[in-house]
């Protein structure tokens, strides 16, 4: 059994980006007018939603890299090890409930502010891939902010301002969560700490397969202007913070199990809001190398 492009439906949700998709199976082998059909959607709605899969790791694994080659993540030492732990191609994401021993990734209940996936890398993945294996009844939904239309929304003078403008991104994860960002996080030129990874990333990016310009930029996190005055460079990075979290840029995800999404990380950031911390929240992860922006 093939997937051939004639069994695929496409349907936009309503909202900025997004489009579901039917009438795959994404555990089977894919014929390339199939793959090409999905990769185009993927260019025009940045987020595909895939419903009702029921997929092994390597199921997972082999469907992603149609799309491209897997993101190997960097080595780190996790809290409280010494030694580098080198995390598998396929993440699993899962909280309290879950066996400590499967869990690569924790991330905690707490609300999750919009964030763009490797942005500390010189070369941060293209995309991701999500896949549901266990959620809570009562959520939580994702959301996904379209960041190509949020810069075409700025005003001129903004556009003018932040033409050419550098950005260094640092891998301060915990900053992420809402609990522990306390305004403008802004790294003033300070140099990386130990462990800490950095990247530096124009603002205005440019798509590499579309040539839309993106505002590329997390709604937290740290980061700073490179060559521009601090205290200006901070006020200015708050403002397109408040500037990417309104709402009519979003696309909001009603999480059912067996549900596998895929994102454009060029174009697009995602946050969550806060879940009970006692919930069983379990998902899979496999990202695709993306290129340096430009």
């Amino acid at each position: 059994m093939t997937l051939t492009a004639t069994q695929i439906q496409i349907t936009p949700t309503k909202a900025p980006l997004g489009a579901v998709v039917t009438g795959i199976d994404a555990s089977v082998a894919a014929q390339p007018e199939a793959i090409l059909q999905l990769k185009q959607a993927w260019r025009d709605y940045h987020v595909l939603i895939f419903k009702n899969q029921q997929l092994t790791d390597d199921q997972l694994l082999a469907f992603a890299n149609y799309f491209g080659d897997i993101l190997q993540q960097p080595a780190y030492i996790r809290k409280r090890e010494t030694e580098p732990y080198l995390p598998p191609l396929v993440l699993t994401l899962a909280n309290a409930a879950a066996e400590e021993s499967s869990v690569n990734l924790a991330p905690n209940y707490r609300e999750l502010l919009p964030h763009i996936d490797h942005d500390w890398l010189p070369a941060p993945s293209s995309g991701s891939f999500l896949y549901g294996v266990e959620l809570p009844e009562n959520g939580p939904d994702t959301y996904w902010v379209n960041l190509i239309q949020a810069y075409e929304e700025l005003d001129d003078a903004t556009k003018e301002q932040i033409a050419g403008l550098q950005v260094r991104h640092f891998s301060s994860f915990s900053k992420l969560y809402k609990d522990e960002y306390s305004g403008p996080i802004y790294a003033a030129g300070r140099p990386a700490e130990p462990g800490e990874r950095l990247a530096t990333h124009p603002l205005v990016r440019t798509h590499p397969d579309t040539g839309k310009k993106v505002l590329f930029l997390n709604a937290a996190g740290e980061v700073d202007i490179v060559d521009y005055d601090p205290v200006e460079g901070a006020k200015l990075i708050e403002r397109l913070r408040e500037h990417i979290k309104q709402p009519h840029y979003v696309y909001q995800h009603d999480w059912s199990k067996g549900d596998l999404l895929y994102w454009d990380n060029q174009a697009t950031a995602h946050y969550r809001p806060e879940f009970d911390a006692n919930a069983t929240r379990i998902l899979k992860r496999v990202s695709i190398r993306g290129s340096r922006p430009f």
